[in-house]
């Protein structure tokens, strides 16, 4: 939004890393002894029951092979019985006082989902936005969310890969292959997530080993050239150890141009993924899972959407020039200053290169009273991003990151055995995060000059958390949580420096040291009640907490522009119902919930009494949101299903003032400042999306044909209408045919089928300069999958 960023570093706290690292030490250690010892009297059981329902249900890579556990049984023509593990228990999401949905892998490929970014579409009240059309995806539930485009700062909503959460948010926009389902929970999740959650959390669950070999991978083509390959294999390596190895490369699809017909938005990344599974005993196992992924793709061109007058703003003189109509064109090109101090060539694309790889181990022993679960991961990520943020070929506004950060985190948990009266879950968590970033802009053409950021940010957090449930009677239980967490966050060195001709014009702009840290309690009460069976009321209160941060923007005043800003909180009331008629093959679940926001974290201004403003995260003191959702599926005739939800959310601020200009008063610039009390927060106010598919019986084969939507309502921007993203509904279809062994099958979709004009963002970074991110036009594709 501003043309302005800063910069950060924290310190390791050693005391509290070491403790961290060695409780998960000493537990690894005591349960590989335990596993040594006992491998050689207690034989592993195996779970034949995930392969019987594997030879039964073969769909493709992403559905094949699941554990019993995972997936339940499905009634023939109605709906499936699914459990989840978003309580950290496998469960049914009928059952958890949570406004939750579940989108299976069958669905992820059906539908050709290829990045969070496309699930928006599948799931009420979800908002994903790309920051300036960057990689970096900004996460909105129910209206919850933090605009930015920096890279140091956490998003509102958690997103985990098997339970493992990835703090940063340009690494959470990897390739989704081999899952076997995503869980999006509504809501803060203040115990059991805790961290940065007071929007709700993304799960990723991924297909698991099997105990017998399977193998299959799909290929297809699509529109602008694209291709997708993925595959996976999985089996036994002996009678305790299982793998699966599985992988996906996507190519092509470049669908943007400039004004020379030069192709913009191909594709070019693969990742791969090993799992590998350990039962020692009936009571103890291990898992691990090494994987990695590589993208050197073009970044997404923005379009401008109305005059470009930015060498106007600064000289009334200057000439305004007309844009193109189509919103499909997009033009780049830098000065051969900036390319030279990126190493590249004025005229080189933009690009998006973004390199992720890390592990993770979890070891899970059942005692009789307790489980016990310490799971440690590590990732690496790095990113090169090159991008024009003026859609112009000139060098108004354009930039590039250089991005190196990893994570380091460890959670021990304990949980009760079985289904008890009293069900609990307590443990430890902490997390190392480090990040060095490298920030540069390219101004020369419109103000003279560009500029160059760098810092280091370290975040340190130690946590403890439990939770537990008491059924008072078989229909009446209740549910409390608490969680405690500790975060420090320090920025170190951070300098932004003006450069003209290659000389660094101002050298002393450097903050060597600052520093954030809370100590802050999050949780949760609910009530549940079962009035008949197959329906549940709740009840609940939740308190969510996001971590406090720096704003890491170019400025000229970088002590003003790192000045922290607080942690934000959301206490959060909701009431639902669940219910289900098995015999009618019907689900239907309503919501509705009531925010108190405090402190919440708001793209604004800061003022410098000698420059004037300062692009800033600030809090706003208090603002409120309410809504709900609806979320229905129903099979009336053996082969058919409808499936339809609704959300529905409007907010507005209580309490907040945020400068907008600035005067110079005495050689000194004042503040204006702008009572927004009463103006409503920035997302959409519906999100609709429903789908409907008929499989047709054709003897030994099944045809299967589905049509789907999605709506979204006009985005409101807090910095005008000018900015505003225009609603807009989107059309599917898709048609598969095969066998009903699941052996192969042959399938076609189409997205956007009606080739609607849209856009997903609307911003600008120098005034005169609007440039929007155009929504994808019409594409289709083809897709073979072969499943043994």
């Amino acid at each position: 939004m501003f043309a302005q960023k800063a910069l950060f570093s924290l310190r390791l706290q050693p005391f509290s890393h070491r403790y961290a690292l060695l409780a998960s030490g000493v537990l690894l250690f005591t349960l590989s002894g335990q596993a040594l010892a006992q491998t050689q009297t207690a034989p592993a059981k195996t779970a034949h029951t995930a392969d019987k329902n594997k030879s039964k249900n073969r769909h493709s890579p992403a559905q094949a092979a699941k554990p019993a556990k995972a997936t339940g049984n499905a009634v023939e023509g109605g709906t499936e019985e699914v459990l989840v593990t978003s309580e950290r228990r496998a469960e049914s999401p009928q059952n958890i006082g949570t406004s939750l949905s579940v989108i299976s892998g069958k669905t992820l490929t059906t539908r050709n989902v290829n990045n969070v970014f496309d699930l928006q579409y599948l799931t009420p009240s979800l908002q994903v936005t790309p920051q300036f059309g960057s990689g970096q995806y900004a996460f909105a539930i129910r209206g919850v969310g933090f605009n930015d485009y920096a890279s140091n700062n956490s998003p509102t909503v958690g997103v985990y890969v098997d339970e493992v959460a990835n703090p940063v948010p340009f690494a959470t926009n990897g390739m989704m292959f081999d899952i076997q389902r995503v869980e999006v929970l509504r809501g803060p999740q203040g115990t059991l997530y805790g961290r940065n959650t007071t929007g709700g959390a993304i799960n990723y669950i991924l297909n698991k080993p099997t105990s017998t070999f399977h193998a299959g991978g799909d290929v297809q083509y699509g529109r602008f050239g694209s291709t997708k390959i993925d595959g996976y294999i999985s089996g036994p390596l002996s009678q305790k150890l299982r793998y699966r190895l599985s992988g996906e490369t996507e190519q092509g699809g470049a669908w943007q141009h400039n004004s020379d017909g030069i192709k913009l938005g191909r594709v070019n990344r693969g990742a791969a993924r090993l799992l590998l599974d350990y039962q020692a005993t009936d009571t103890l196992k291990f898992e691990f899972n090494l994987h990695g992924s590589r993208d050197r793709s073009d970044a997404n061109g923005l379009h401008l959407y109305s005059p470009m007058s930015a060498f106007n703003a600064l000289n009334p003189s200057a000439p305004i020039y007309p844009v193109s109509s189509d919103r499909y064109e997009t033009n780049w090109g830098t000065s051969s200053e900036f390319a030279k101090q990126l190493g590249i060539r004025p005229n080189t694309k933009p690009f998006s290169h973004i390199d992720v790889g890390g592990m993770s181990f979890r070891a899970e022993k059942k005692l009789p009273f307790v489980t016990i679960t310490d799971l440690i991961s590590y990732d690496n990520m790095q990113r090169q991003t090159y991008m024009n943020f003026d859609g112009w070929s000139s060098a108004l506004a354009d930039v590039a990151f250089n991005t190196r950060a990893s994570v380091l985190a460890n959670e021990l948990r304990f949980t009760s055995p079985g289904k008890r009266r009293l069900t609990w879950v307590g443990g430890i968590y902490y997390a190392h995060q480090y990040m060095n970033d490298h920030y540069q802009s390219g101004f020369s053409d419109l103000y003279g000059f560009d500029e160059d950021l760098r810092y280091t940010q370290m975040v340190n957090t130690i946590s403890g958390f439990g939770q537990a449930t008491y059924h008072i009677t078989p229909k009446l239980r209740i549910t409390g949580g608490l969680r405690i967490e500790h975060e420090q966050r320090t920025l170190s060195n951070m300098s932004s420096y003006e450069i003209m001709n290659g000389v660094i014009t101002n050298p002393g702009n450097v903050v060597r040291h600052e520093g954030t840290n809370y100590t802050l309690p999050s949780g949760k009460f609910e009530i549940q009640y079962n009035p008949i069976k197959n329906d549940m009321l709740y009840a609940s209160f939740t308190r969510g907490i996001k971590s406090g941060g720096f704003t890491t923007y170019n400025s000229g005043s970088v002590g003003v522009a790192s000045a922290p800003f607080k942690p934000e909180s959301l206490l959060a009331y909701e009431v639902g119902n669940k219910f289900s008629l098995p015999s009618q093959h019907l689900r239907f679940n309503v919501a509705g919930f009531y925010y108190e926001y405090s402190n919440q974290q708001i793209q604004s201004a800061s003022l410098n009494p000698k420059t004037g403003l300062v692009g800033s995260i600030v809090n706003a003191p208090r603002s409120h949101m309410y809504g709900g959702e609806i979320e229905a599926e129903w099979h009336p005739l053996r082969g058919l299903t409808l499936s339809q939800s609704a959300g529905f959310a409007v907010g507005a601020f209580d309490k907040f003032s945020s400068l907008y200009s600035a005067h110079i008063v005495n050689g000194l610039y004042v503040g204006d400042y702008r009572n927004r009390k009463g103006e409503e927060l920035p997302f959409p106010k519906f999100t609709v999306n429903g789908s409907v598919s008929y499989t047709w019986d054709l003897g030994r084969y099944n045809l299967t044909t589905g049509i789907d939507y999605s709506l979204r309502s006009t985005y409101h921007s807090l910095f005008g209408s000018l900015y505003n993203v225009a609603g807009y509904t989107l059309w599917g279809a898709d048609m598969s045919f095969g066998p009903k062994d699941g052996k192969w099958t042959i399938a076609a979709f189409g997205k956007n089928i009606f080739d609607k004009k849209y856009d997903v963002e609307r911003n600008y970074f120098v005034q005169g300069a609007n440039i929007a991110l155009a929504g994808m036009p019409a594409t289709w594709g083809v897709r073979l999958s072969v499943n043994y």
